[in-house]
């Protein structure tokens, strides 16, 4: 398996698909998105500050589970099921080749749109048949199969058919993370949704004084206010005409190396601005004065530029990385205004775009793999000499 996939460049069209449009001036995005697919990665980002990180979660239940009464598919069987481009087992919308090689949603989408893939744009990964993005190929059968594919909830072993794991778990999973109904006012309790019921009983939030409370809102309000500056400075970067739009795809990481901790790994490797670069991960494990049962975690990015030969120049770029229309997780509002990149300086400063339990990161990173879009603007048009 690769190490990693190219990005690609979106055109015109592309770009309604990232939920922009370009203006008839070529002024960048004319109009934002409104829409209200959850799915839409600019509704998700554009959220007025609103960002709740418990419930914030990849996919569960991607593996069969032995549930009496319904036996597993068999090991060999099972394996069809995966796509043939990222090796798990999808969730949603399953497209093939007219070979029959399935591939999930999220990767026919790379598949078809990544023109960085040169060639092997538009074709199927493992036999190389043309796949057409404007003439998709889904395979229902297969679909209904895992959607109707007898399973236990991971957390708290209720059965049911995988096509009704989600709405279990976002809204009647024992066993997944609530925070307390106080957690506005500042109670930063958060733990199984069967404990939520004991924990309410303790809370001594209900009974704190106004002066009391004002300590804890105060640092709440100023993390709103922050992250809603982030997403102003987003959106406002996405009205200049210079901004380059980048797919990028982390494949799970479980198949391709042990991934470490508290150390920037190369996950993808890409070209924008006639220049390359790569995108670096790290996963950072909890602080050491994080004493709850489920410490968080989480996932730090930082670009890097290829040295060009005979650089003499400085090169100063903003750019986020934001979730991409297949993201199975939000990530945090981040933007990094105009670094300077020279040839002292090939790397850009580290940002957190995901923080959870070890376990929800390790999901998300090893097992799910990441979907992503860079958006990147640069501010000089000096090509390095």
């Amino acid at each position: 398996m690769e190490l990693s996939e190219t990005s690609g460049e979106e055109d015109a069209e592309d770009a309604e698909d990232a939920g922009s449009s370009k203006s008839s001036s070529g002024g960048g995005c004319a109009n934002l998105c409104e829409c209200t697919d959850e799915r839409c990665c600019l509704c998700r980002l554009l959220d007025k500050g609103d960002y709740d990180d418990i419930a914030n979660v990849p996919f569960f239940g991607v593996i069969p589970t032995d549930v009496e009464g319904s036996p597993l598919l068999d090991a060999t069987i099972l394996q069809e099921f995966h796509c043939t481009r990222c090796g798990t087992i999808p969730v949603g919308r399953i497209y093939q080749c007219h070979k029959g090689h399935l591939i999930c949603e999220g990767c026919h989408h790379v598949q078809v749109l990544d023109k960085m893939l040169f060639q092997a744009l538009g074709t199927c990964p493992k036999c190389s048949a043309r796949m057409y993005r404007h003439a998709p190929n889904r395979n229902i059968i297969a679909e209904r199969i895992l959607s109707q594919m007898k399973m236990a909830c991971e957390y708290c072993g209720a059965k049911m058919v995988r096509g009704a794991l989600r709405s279990h778990f976002r809204s009647e999973c024992q066993g997944r993370l609530v925070c307390c109904k106080y957690k506005r006012i500042g109670c930063p309790w958060y733990g199984p949704a069967s404990e939520i019921a004991a924990h309410d009983e303790t809370c001594e939030w209900p009974g704190k004084t106004g002066a009391e409370l004002m300590e804890f809102l105060r640092p709440i309000q100023a993390e709103r206010d922050a992250r809603l500056h982030i997403l102003a400075k987003i959106k406002d970067s996405l009205l200049l005409s210079e901004l380059t739009v980048r797919l990028l795809h982390v494949l799970p990481q479980g198949p391709i190396r042990k991934f470490p901790h508290n150390e920037f790994v190369l996950v993808n490797e890409f070209q924008t601005h006639f220049l390359k670069w790569s995108l670096l991960l790290m996963w950072q494990t909890p602080a050491a004065d994080d004493d709850h049962p489920q410490p968080m975690g989480s996932l730090h990015f930082r670009l890097k530029i290829d040295r060009p030969e005979n650089w003499s120049s400085k090169l100063v770029f903003t750019y986020a990385l934001v979730h991409g229309s297949h993201s199975e997780v939000a990530f945090l509002p981040n933007i990094c205004d105009r670094i300077e990149f020279s040839s002292n300086q090939l790397l850009g400063p580290p940002v957190m775009i995901y923080r959870h339990t070890m376990s929800h990161c390790k999901k998300l990173l090893i097992d799910r793999g990441i979907y992503a879009r860079l958006l990147i603007t640069r501010h000089d048009y000096r090509l390095p000499l």
